[in-house]
């Protein structure tokens, strides 16, 4: 069985200094990812063809 490895980059130098966003800046940020990142129209097409419209149920597997 292939084993799944998620190989990160280990960071040896000194970190960035923390920014701290005023809540105008947050509400920025947040308008501006929702304006040009999201694309509401793949969203809604998306959400759609995830959809069930058929009832299912769940049975126990027996062994």
């Amino acid at each position: 069985m292939k084993k799944n490895i998620l190989h990160l980059p280990i960071i040896t130098g000194p970190l960035p200094e923390k920014k701290r966003l005023s809540m105008d800046d947050y509400l920025k940020f947040v308008n501006f990812n929702l304006k040009y990142v999201v694309n509401e129209t793949a969203v809604r097409e998306l959400k759609k063809k995830q959809a069930v419209n058929n009832p299912f149920s769940l049975k126990p597997i027996e062994h």
